[in-house]
């Protein structure tokens, strides 16, 4: 009767490092994130749902990106937004992160972030528009209508 409290214990022991391990072999096996990927699926969907897709470069850090974010869901922008466009927002990082995505679309944020690119997703994914002069770093300034005004040449 003595042995039951360590027999207890190392089928406790047994049984935390069986589950650890499968916990492992679980997390081991799930594929990294791919912007790639994910563009792709997007692209996908715009096509089904007759919209083009908005990329927007950006970073967590970056006020003019959180600006702009704040002026596309205003009232007069969102809805426009959602009928015409799929958003596929691609942090950058401190312009280390998602480079080569970047480098995709000719460099869009070279003068500084947010940075926008209108992609035709029917037509050979073809770009439309490119923000690359920098024309949105400076979102924190503009107002919705800006916005509105700019996204309506490419409806």
């Amino acid at each position: 009767m003595k042995r039951w409290p360590f027999a207890k214990a190392s089928l406790a022991i047994y049984f935390s490092l069986l589950l650890s391990s499968f916990i492992f072999s679980c997390t081991s096996k799930v594929e990294p994130f791919s912007v790639f990927k994910a563009y792709e699926e997007a692209v996908q969907y715009a096509k089904k749902e007759n919209k083009k897709i908005l990329i927007i470069f950006g970073a967590d850090w970056c006020p003019d990106c959180k600006a702009l974010n704040q002026l596309l869901v205003a009232p007069e922008v969102k809805s426009f937004v959602q009928e015409k466009f799929l958003i596929f927002q691609v942090d950058v990082g401190k312009f280390d992160t998602n480079l080569d995505f970047n480098q995709k679309f000719g460099n869009p944020i070279e003068n500084g972030i947010p940075a926008l690119v209108i992609i035709d997703p029917k037509n050979q994914e073809s770009i439309l528009a490119s923000t690359k002069g920098g024309e949105f770093s400076s979102a924190s300034q503009m107002r919705a209508e800006n916005v509105l005004s700019y996204l309506k040449q490419f409806q």
